[in-house]
């Protein structure tokens, strides 16, 4: 394309049309073709301001030459300042004179240039081009303002700047939203004012990090735990860094400020943290009832050598004789280590249990009197148990020693002091908030529950307490065994139930149950029991343990009820001697847990051969463990170790008859 010195022409195939307001007709024409000369394309000329307005108001122009100086009353400037009220096209203003008002007045409508007549082609020529460069790129730059004010309106975080004298010259819709100011209150405000900034301590901090970041230059982080002070008083906790604005020559006049609220990101950590806690504290007492369990199966093993030895000596000495009242007592003394044995079982859900459909509110009734002689008579147990309570699916020595517990340890919180336990039965709806703060974690989901409350006006517990009480053998009493809690535990875990506890140093503690009810009627199971204590067996038996003392004292046992005893190590060798059938065997007795191949692994491998050969499963664990052996239609029972003559006899007599 053609060039005039440094001006670059415009391209011939897109040639920028010019409107000419000019009152006197020669001027206009020459100006008209002066422009055509100029590759411009002359749009159309107006002699006053009424008609160049009306007649632009129609066209599309790319520049306006305008006489400051028209007839009938409106001048160039009034037209000017309409015309700019209704589009953007440049103007410049074409004048042979003007009085210093009249060039003050036509700056305020922001010209493009001044042409002054007579003019210069090369003159007139240069000045549309300096316009239109200009408008170009005042153009470019309102985009540009257009666009950056879209981004912060749509951004999702608060922005707020200043000035270096800290006073708010920009404020974006969403810092107007968290804050409360909105832009026309917050503009030339203190910063502090509009965006303050709170710590722990109390104070304002945003002057001071205002100070930190024009110093420094750089941008600050105003760390965490930080929270906004809206301006209707709301704290918000809210994440923010502070960085200087710079001019192009490096200069820092002022600052800018994003921020966002943390409200709903806070709730979520808070959410993650308490989940993390309860899969946590869900662990470790996963983890601390499997301790238990292998403590308890071992002890059982033990205590098995105990109570067969004994029962089965005391078959022969007299009954008046001192022996025997000592044989009783060691006897006696297995029995309760057994019970505690029972009571970690119960811990790791994996006690002894026999389900059936409990109404809740009898056996509350029943345990309440069993309960009288056993707390302190200063203390006040009162009986709150609701209507329409459906029946639950469960145990009923476990739950009566559930609630016995509970009572029993609110008694003792209350020390010897005049107090209140309140016994309370609920069927209600419980929200999922209740149930994610249980302590359980059997993951209920929110619905209707049986609710079992035992509150108490105690002296409560210290959170570090608190998060102990249910770990086994933790206790705060002197002669306590720490089993009791543990024991509940592991009984509500067991029926499917969570548990929750609330308690403040000294103002009592509060222990929820919630469980599943029965949508069933209890169904009454009738069983009949054949015993006799002369009844003796005949043929062989096989005993298969890893445990050498239980297998003597097992074969004495047999061998005193009438059987010839074989034994067998381990499975491996249990398994042998049943497959080969040397031996007709009337009875095996398996334990479950045995080294290389378990009691499990050979039953499964002898009931596929041998579908009717009677089987006596043994194990230091409770039935739970054999509940899927024992329902497979063969003639099998359990016996939980450590059991006593007369216990392997019953369970020999209703296998065999």
């Amino acid at each position: 394309m053609p060039i005039y010195g440094d001006i670059v022409a415009p391209a011939a195939s897109s040639p920028l049309t010019v409107f000419i307001v000019e009152d006197e007709s020669l001027v206009a024409m020459d100006l008209e073709e002066r422009l055509t000369q100029m590759g411009y394309q002359v749009a159309g000329i107006a002699d006053n301001g009424v008609d160049a307005l009306n007649t632009l108001a129609t066209l599309k122009v790319d520049l306006v030459l305008m006489d400051i100086h028209l007839r009938d009353g409106m001048d160039g400037v009034d037209v000017a300042g309409n015309l700019r009220k209704t589009s953007n096209v440049p103007v410049i203003f074409v004048t042979a004179h003007a009085d210093e008002a009249t060039l003050r007045r036509a700056g305020q409508t922001e010209p493009f240039g001044y042409v002054l007549k007579p003019f210069d082609e090369r003159e007139l020529r240069a000045t549309i081009e300096m316009a239109l460069y200009r408008h170009r790129a005042e153009s470019r730059l309102r985009k540009v303002e257009r666009w950056l004010a879209t981004t912060l309106r749509s951004i999702g975080d608060g922005v707020i700047a200043t000035d270096d004298q800290r006073r708010v010259t920009l404020i974006n819709p969403l810092a107007e939203s968290v804050t409360g100011w909105s832009c026309y209150e917050a503009i030339g405000k203190p910063l502090e004012e509009v965006l303050a900034i709170y710590g722990e301590d109390g104070v304002n901090e945003t002057p001071s990090f205002y100070d930190e970041a024009m110093k420094a230059g750089v941008t600050i982080h105003m760390g965490e735990n930080k929270s906004l002070r809206t301006k209707d008083g709301r704290m918000l906790p809210v994440d923010d860094s502070i960085s200087p604005i710079r001019d192009d020559e490096g200069r820092i006049n002022g600052c800018v400020v994003v921020f966002r609220d943390c409200t709903h990101s806070k709730q979520l950590q808070e959410e993650r943290r308490r989940l993390e806690t309860k899969m946590q504290e869900t662990q470790r007492l996963e983890s601390l009832g499997v301790l238990a369990a292998g403590i308890a199966h071992d002890f059982n093993n033990l205590l098995t050598v105990v109570t067969m030895n004994a029962s089965l000596a005391k078959v022969f000495v007299a009954k008046e004789s001192q022996v025997m009242r000592g044989l009783t007592d060691i006897q006696s003394a297995a029995e309760r280590a057994a019970q505690l044995c029972n009571q970690m079982l119960a811990y790791a859900g994996q006690g002894p249990v026999a389900k059936e459909a409990v109404c809740i509110n009898s056996l509350t009734r029943d345990t309440a009197q069993l309960l009288t002689t056993a707390i302190s008579k200063k203390t006040a147990l009162s009986l709150d148990l609701g209507d329409n309570i459906p029946k639950i699916s469960g145990d009923r020595s476990q739950l009566q020693q559930v609630i016995m517990n509970l009572v029993i340890n609110a008694s003792e919180s209350l020390q010897d002091l005049p107090g209140k336990i309140k016994l309370k039965t609920r069927y209600m709806h419980v929200e999922q908030a209740r149930l994610d703060a249980c302590r359980v974690g059997s993951a209920l989901e929110e619905g209707d529950y049986l609710m079992i409350e035992v509150k108490d006006t105690g002296e409560g517990m210290s959170p570090e307490i608190l998060a102990r009480i249910f770990d086994p053998f933790f206790t705060t009493k002197f002669t306590g065994r720490g089993l009791g809690l543990a024991a509940v535990l592991g009984i509500v875990r067991s029926h499917g139930g969570d548990l929750a506890v609330e308690s403040v140093s000294g103002g009592g503690t509060t222990f929820r149950i919630y469980m599943p009810t029965l949508v069933v009627p209890e169904e009454s199971v009738a069983e009949s029991n054949f015993e006799s204590n002369t009844w003796l067996g005949t043929g062989y038996a096989l005993i298969v343990d890893d445990e050498v003392t239980i297998r003597m004292a097992g074969q004495a046992v047999l061998n005193h009820l009438g059987f010839q005893v074989e034994l067998a190590e381990d499975g491996m060798r249990g398994l042998e001697k049943i497959l080969k059938q040397a031996v007709n065997y009337k009875v095996v007795l398996l334990d479950l847990t045995m080294p290389n191949l378990d009691g499990r692994d050979v039953y499964k491998l002898v009931r596929e051969r041998m579908p009717h050969l009677p089987i006596i499963i043994m194990s230091g664990y409770s039935s739970h463990q054999a509940t899927d052996l024992m329902n497979d239609g063969g003639p099998t029972t359990f016996i939980q170790k450590p059991f006593t003559v007369e216990s392997i006899r019953e369970k020999l007599v209703a296998l065999l008859g």
